[in-house]
C-alpha cells in the first residue's frame, strides 16, 4: 500500500487525517498547484475535508494556501512554473488583481504590458473589452494577440527572439526600442518580490523589464501573494522603483509592513463572491 502513488490510491473522509495529509504532501512534492475541487475529485474526498487538510498543511509551512486551493512551496531562486502550471496557480487571485489593475487605466494613456506573467495575460483580456483609446506596447505574444484587431488600441510589439515555452520576445530589439519610449504606466509582473527588490529567474527577462521600468512614469506591480517574501536569481529593480503593488489578501499586513513607505503603495484586490472557494 505504501508504494502506491496518490493517484492510484483513493483517499476517504474516514481515513485517519494524518494518513490523508501524508498523501497530499506526496502529491505536492511532484506537482505545483491544484484547486480544492480538483484535489477532492482526484482523491475521492469532500471539498470541505480537503480545505481543512490544506489549512493545516499551510499552518505547518508545507504548502501555501490560495483562495481556490494551494500551491507547493518552491525555492524561487531558479525554479519557475510552466505557463500551464501558472494558469492554475492562484487563478482567482490573479483574476482579481487584473480587474483591480483595470481601475488605473484611463482613456488616451500609453501602457506598457509586461511579458512572462499570466496576470498580464488576464489584464490584456480585460483591456480587450474596453472601448477607450489606448496605446499599448508589449513584448508578449499573448498580450499582442489579445489586443489585435481592436480599432481603439494602437498596438506596438518591439520584437526580439522568442523564448522557448513562453510568449516572451527577448533581446536587444525590444530593449533598444524602449530607450526612446515614455509611457504612462508599466504593468509589471515578477517571479519573486521581497522588501528590497523585484527579481526574475532569467537574466534576459530581467534586463528587458529594467528597460520597461525606465520607459514608464508609473510602475504598477501585479503579483499574487505566493510570490512575496521570495527572491529569484536575477535582481530586476529595487523595490523603491515600484509606484504601486496590486496583490491579494494572502499577503499579511505584517509582511506589508516590511516594505518601505509610502512607496510602493499597496492595493489589495477585492475578491468577488464567485472567486472564493
Amino acid at each position: 500500500m505504501a508504494d502506491q502513488s496518490p493517484s492510484e490510491m483513493p483517499l476517504s473522509d474516514e481515513m485517519l487525517p494524518a494518513q490523508r495529509r501524508e498523501h497530499l504532501i506526496e502529491w505536492f512534492e511532484n506537482n505545483h498547484a491544484a484547486s480544492s475541487q480538483d484535489l477532492a475529485r482526484m482523491f475521492g474526498i469532500s471539498v470541505s475535508t480537503v480545505r481543512r487538510d490544506l489549512d493545516l498543511l499551510a499552518s505547518e509551512g508545507l504548502v501555501k494556501r490560495t483562495h481556490g486551493g494551494a500551491v507547493a512551496l518552491r525555492n524561487r531562486s531558479t525554479w519557475e512554473p510552466t505557463t500551464d502550471e501558472a494558469r492554475i496557480t492562484a487563478a482567482e487571485e490573479k483574476q482579481a488583481i487584473a480587474r483591480e489593475a483595470l481601475t488605473f487605466v484611463k482613456p488616451g494613456q500609453a501602457l506598457l504590458i509586461d511579458t512572462g506573467g499570466v496576470v498580464c495575460h488576464l489584464l490584456a483580456d480585460e483591456l480587450a473589452k474596453l472601448n477607450i483609446p489606448l496605446t499599448v506596447i508589449t513584448n508578449d505574444l499573448y498580450v499582442a494577440n489579445a489586443l489585435t484587431y481592436r480599432e481603439n488600441i494602437a498596438l506596438h510589439v518591439p520584437g526580439g527572439a522568442l523564448r522557448f515555452g513562453s510568449y516572451s520576445l527577448l533581446g536587444s530589439p525590444g530593449e533598444e526600442f524602449l530607450k526612446d519610449i515614455r509611457c504612462d504606466i508599466f504593468f509589471m509582473s515578477a517571479a519573486a518580490v521581497d522588501e528590497t527588490c523585484v527579481s526574475e529567474t532569467v537574466l534576459e527577462l530581467s534586463q528587458l523589464k529594467r528597460a520597461m521600468v525606465d520607459a514608464a512614469r508609473d510602475v504598477i506591480l501585479l503579483a499574487d501573494s505566493a510570490r512575496f517574501m521570495e527572491r529569484a536569481l536575477h535582481r530586476t529593480v529595487p523595490i523603491e522603483r515600484i509606484s504601486r503593488i496590486i496583490t491579494d489578501d494572502g499577503l499579511t499586513a505584517k509582511s506589508r509592513e516590511r516594505f518601505p513607505s509610502p512607496s510602493p503603495a499597496f492595493h489589495i484586490a477585492p475578491m468577488q463572491p464567485q472567486d472564493r472557494a
